[in-house]
């Protein structure tokens, strides 16, 4: 086996997007307490915020000793991973724009069917029962989290 020398460097943009995040978390943090030292408004805001700082510092050591790829390592994007991807996106708009029109209920069930079939799912069954219920759970939750109504269809 040949003594190679594994080359490291940084990776700038994912760095400095996660220090993005984490500087808005602290800046968050430290208005939230100037306003108030109160535990029931601290309550979820400061463990949440701690979590995130120290997701930041697991994430930024990994980011400053990337290891470097040879070229030919890195599998290459064909053509129609990037039509999936633009497809999500696409999906994803749509799903933003019937929200109100349509329902959180029907958007949330379309979106997902639409994502798993783009996603490659083929089994009837799944693609039959897994978004009304994904829908239904989600609808749910929100129901519990929210305290006003949001539009929906059926549910």
């Amino acid at each position: 086996m040949p003594d190679t020398v594994m080359r490291r460097r940084v990776s700038w943009a994912p760095l400095l997007l996660v220090t993005l995040l984490a500087g808005v978390t602290v800046a968050y943090l430290i208005e939230a307490r100037g306003v108030s030292l109160s535990p029931q408004n601290l309550l979820l805001l400061q463990p949440t915020a701690w979590l995130v700082l120290l997701l930041w510092a697991v994430l930024a050591i990994g980011y400053l000793r990337t290891p470097v790829l040879a070229p030919e390592e890195g599998p290459a994007e064909s053509w129609a991973d990037v039509g999936r991807v633009v497809a999500m996106v696409a999906a994803f708009a749509g799903f933003i724009l019937v929200l109100e029109p349509l329902g959180y209920d029907i958007a949330i069930w379309g979106f997902t069917l639409i994502a798993l079939i783009i996603g490659g799912e083929r089994n009837v069954i799944a693609l039959a029962i897994f978004p009304p219920l994904f829908s239904l759970a989600i609808v749910h939750g929100f129901r519990l989290l929210v305290p006003y109504p949001f539009p929906t269809s059926l549910i």
